[in-house]
């Protein structure tokens, strides 16, 4: 008997099986390797990846099956499979890439901020957190992590790592410069920074008290925090 399997039935049962012992490496194994520039996800790999991060913002993780997801969008149950060993691995790498980009940015972002002043660089790094944090996506995302987190605390964990340390350490670098003028430590100074930028607007947002912020909001936001926390955690000259 010839081992082809043309239909890919034997895959897909594999695959299956797998399902209920998958690990949580996707996302560390994931984040290691596209961050490091080492593999860009072919183009199917990211059209599967297009497709499933819309259908689990839409029906949340356990709402989710990888056959409806290849019913619904016309991408085969094989090819969700060739990338991907289980929904849990795919979900891993859909919370994967979306926190690589904005690490990416961040990143980028640090560069930039070296050659400004206090005050104009904190601006500059709270509109651009503030900017991601605040989108209907970002938010509905997160409440999907935080879900599965109570589960899988890897993937809380994970999230944490290329996210929110990543805020941190680009606000730790804008105010290391400056740590002459307070009193407190350049960690603590971040955390609190973080708290009065981040703290409001995401409950708010997240309790449905306010929408999506424009960026005239943001911006007005951000300059409001930073001269207020430039007046409470700097000493006067």
């Amino acid at each position: 008997m010839s081992s082809v399997d043309p239909n890919g039935k034997e895959l897909i049962r594999r695959r299956e099986t797998g399902e209920r012992a998958a690990g949580l490496s996707g996302v560390a194994s994931l984040v290691r390797v596209l961050d490091e520039s080492r593999l860009k996800p072919k183009a199917k790999e990211q059209e599967v990846l297009d497709v499933a991060t819309e259908y689990f913002l839409q029906h949340g993780y356990r709402g989710a099956s990888i056959n409806a997801m290849a019913r619904s969008s016309g991408i085969s149950k094989e090819s969700i499979y060739r990338y991907f060993s289980s929904k849990q691995q795919l979900f891993e790498a859909v919370i994967g890439r979306e926190l690589i980009e904005y690490r990416r940015n961040l990143h980028r972002l640090d560069t930039t901020l070296r050659s400004m002043d206090l005050r104009a660089a904190l601006i500059t790094v709270s509109e651009a957190i503030l900017a991601i944090i605040t989108t209907d996506r970002t938010l509905a995302l997160r409440r999907l992590i935080f879900e599965e987190a109570t589960r899988s605390p890897e993937v809380g964990q994970h999230y944490y790592k290329i996210g929110a340390a990543q805020a941190y350490s680009v606000l730790e670098s804008v105010l290391g410069t400056h740590a002459h003028e307070s009193d407190f430590d350049v960690p603590t100074l971040a955390r609190h920074f973080a708290a009065m930028l981040c703290w409001r607007m995401t409950l708010e947002r997240q309790c449905a008290v306010r929408g999506q912020p424009a960026q005239e909001e943001i911006a007005a936001l951000s300059a409001a925090v930073v001269d207020d926390f430039m007046k409470a955690f700097l000493k006067r000259k």
